[in-house]
This record gives C-alpha cells, structure tokens and sequence, in this order.
C-alpha cells in the first residue's frame, strides 16, 4: 500500500476510505471513552508554552544565546497544540489514534467526506467552522514540524512562526465551538 497522503485523501473520498478502514483494522484508530476535555486542556497548555517561547524572544534568549532561536520548536509545539485538538475531537466522536496520519485520516473522511452521515445542523455547523482550509491547516502543520523537527537545512523566522500560531489558535477556537455543540 502507498504511504500514506492526506492531501490525496482530501481529493479522493475511497483512498481515504481505505486507509481509513486499515487503521481501524489495525487498531491505529479505536472506539474509546471521551476524553476530549483532556485533549483540549493539553491544547491550552501546548499554546501557552510555544506563546511564552515567542515571548521570551523579546529580550530574555537573545540575551543568553546571542543570536541563536528557538522558533523551530515553537513550530513544533503549536503543531502538538493543533494535534491535541484534533484528538479531542476524535476523542468527542467516541475514538482515539495512535498516529499522526490516522488522526487526519479519521478528520478529512468523518468530516470532509462524510458529513452526510450527521444530522443537517450539525452538518452545517461543522461546514461552518471545520473545512477544508482548517483540515490543510493540520496538514502543513504537520509537514511544518516534520521540517522543524528533522530538516538541518531550514530556518525558521518569527513572522513563520507567528502564522502557524494564528492558525493555530483560530483552528483550536473552531474546535471548541464544535466540542461545546
């Protein structure tokens, strides 16, 4: 089987079907309890540490590392705040991942593909705040931090940064709003 592709997946509602039905064969994504409130509060937390990092930038690391940042791991951190927030809305819908890629799989079928499968106002609730964009936003998160995390030849700038913490904050608001629905 190919490796997974979430953005193959976005196009091609049976590829990600597929994949979709490998991970539950697996177990990669399972029923489960709620454990939503959890997730979100891991959400939080993960938002105000990458937002403090930024903040000590001002004065406080300059200062001690020269010229040296630390906006790759912010990257990463707002990225984990993204992800915990997709669990919890997993987590809401009764399941639970063990992956990254089964996360955005589980995300783009139950929430791209087949919201014909809810009630009309949820539905459109949903169409509301968790489209398509959002579910790109994940995406790139996810390549972001893979190149924060692994990729020696990239540099990271505050004003990259302070994008992927606006999408953050405003994809995790929209996830809230959906949890409290």
């Amino acid at each position: 089987m190919k490796s997974p592709n979430w953005k193959v997946w976005l196009k091609d509602m049976h590829e990600c079907k597929k994949w979709f039905d490998r991970y539950i064969a697996t177990a990669v994504l399972m029923k489960t309890t709620d454990d939503s409130k959890l997730h979100i509060k891991k959400s939080n937390h993960n938002l105000n540490f990458a937002n403090w990092i930024i903040e000590k930038h001002k004065n406080e690391i300059p200062k001690i590392f020269g010229e040296e940042t630390f906006y790759d791991w912010a990257i990463s951190i707002y990225y984990y705040a993204i992800y915990h927030s997709s669990l919890a809305l997993i987590s809401r819908e009764g399941y639970e991942s063990k992956n990254h890629s089964a996360t955005l799989c589980f995300l783009i079928y139950h929430h791209y593909h087949k919201q014909n499968t809810l009630k009309k106002e949820d539905i459109e609730f949903i169409a509301e705040y968790l489209n398509k964009k959002d579910i790109e936003t994940i995406g790139f998160s996810k390549e972001l931090r893979d190149k924060a995390s692994y990729d020696v030849h990239e540099s990271f700038e505050l004003n990259l940064c302070e994008q992927i913490r606006d999408e953050a904050i405003n994809l995790i608001n929209k996830i809230k709003i959906l949890l409290q629905k």
